[in-house]
């Protein structure tokens, strides 16, 4: 529920929180930020997997995150040729900043809803992406 309700309606809000202008982060270095979060032994292979883009836009996205110094990239312990992200100390940091901002969208903008109607969104916003699928 949460994930869903804060995209693009709370695009502005979770920037104004997390300052990600100032930091040159966009909606893709977010989503990434949250795949990396989410997934055990992270490559930008699951990155490319679990967001449907080219290869090339991940290995773009992963460099402009390390540059900021937001993740590390490591080689894997199993196969030397695939490498593992991971959060920075300052990445962890943002993360639970973001966090915290989207909490605070879906609260916004769940606020006067009873959890029927929240229900009943979901379900209709889920059907209408599986009919674009």
């Amino acid at each position: 529920r949460d994930c869903l309700l804060s995209r693009g309606l709370g695009d502005v809000y979770k920037r104004q929180a997390i300052n990600a202008s100032e930091l040159g982060l966009n909606a893709m270095h977010v989503r990434c930020l949250h795949i990396i979060a989410s997934t055990s032994q992270c490559t930008a292979n699951d990155i490319v997997n679990k967001t449907q883009r080219d290869k090339a836009q991940i290995a773009r996205l992963v460099k402009e995150l390390i540059a900021l110094k937001l993740i590390n990239k490591c080689a894997s312990e199993h196969d030397k040729r695939c490498f593992i992200l991971t959060f920075t100390d300052q990445g962890a940091v943002l993360f639970e900043k973001l966090l915290a901002a989207e909490k605070y969208v879906n609260d916004q903008m769940c606020k006067t809803l009873n959890p029927k109607q929240i229900n009943d969104f979901l379900n209709t916003a889920q059907q209408m992406i599986k009919n674009m699928q």
